[in-house]
């Protein structure tokens, strides 16, 4: 019977491995766009963040979240 348990727990790890992970922006803000509305935007309009460069790392970032490069962080 313990050697069913272990099983059991064995692919429990696994099948939670293998559960999508929520990306940064998802675990803090909820999504990337709640991120974008809550700390960008409002980042660009009091100018404490450049609008050029914000655009590039809005885009940058939004591809990570759209291709899953978040799966792969440990």
């Amino acid at each position: 019977m313990a050697s069913i348990r272990a099983l059991q727990r064995r692919i429990k790890r696994i099948e939670e491995a293998e559960k999508p992970r929520p990306s940064p922006f998802t675990l803090l803000f909820g999504s990337f766009d709640a991120w974008v509305e809550r700390e960008v935007l409002p980042g660009i309009q009091s100018g404490a963040l450049d609008q050029r460069d914000m655009v590039a790392v809005v885009a940058a970032l939004r591809a990570w979240e759209g291709d899953g490069t978040w799966q792969n962080l440990r």
